[in-house]
């Protein structure tokens, strides 16, 4: 949905100027050592985290909300099935669908992460004042409420 005035072009390049600017300092904090995760690992901590969240999903509807290649999302997928992390399930609406299902397993590797990750991110935070901490949460908030705002034909 558009608002009934069209925002100033340079607004709209300022903030998406800013918002890309935040990706490599979110991984930094996010995914720094000794915790840290790339390549295929961090596309299963992905997959997880999406299908943790949002339920089954088909490997094509997994792979476009990843923005994962088909070829790369099938071989990762088989890797996470060889690992237990993820399973098929059949679609009981159509049984030419295969639906991939979180695992227990997949669940714990998930909260194992996030875990790390979060008390990464708290040792990190503990540095800002109690007043910073509140301008972040609220920005925080701000920017997810926008966010969504704009991803409304995306939604898993």
């Amino acid at each position: 949905m558009r608002p009934e005035t069209d925002p100033e072009p340079d607004l709209i390049d300022h903030a998406a100027d800013s918002l890309l600017s935040l990706i490599p300092l979110y991984h930094s904090i996010v995914f720094r050592p000794p915790h840290m995760i790339t390549g295929r690992k961090a596309a299963q901590y992905r997959v997880l985290r999406l299908l943790a969240h949002h339920g089954v999903r088909q490997i094509s509807e997994i792979g476009r909300l990843l923005s994962i290649s088909k070829p790369s999302m099938t071989a990762l997928i088989d890797a996470m099935i060889r690992e237990g992390l993820v399973e098929r399930q059949a679609d009981p609406g159509d049984r030419r669908v295969v639906l991939i299902r979180i695992t227990g397993k997949g669940k714990i590797r998930l909260a194992t992460k996030d875990a790390r990750f979060r008390q990464d991110a708290k040792d990190r935070l503990a540095r800002l004042s109690d007043d910073d901490l509140r301008i972040l949460r609220n920005a925080l908030r701000d920017v997810r409420y926008l966010l969504e705002k704009t991803g409304d034909d995306e939604k898993p």
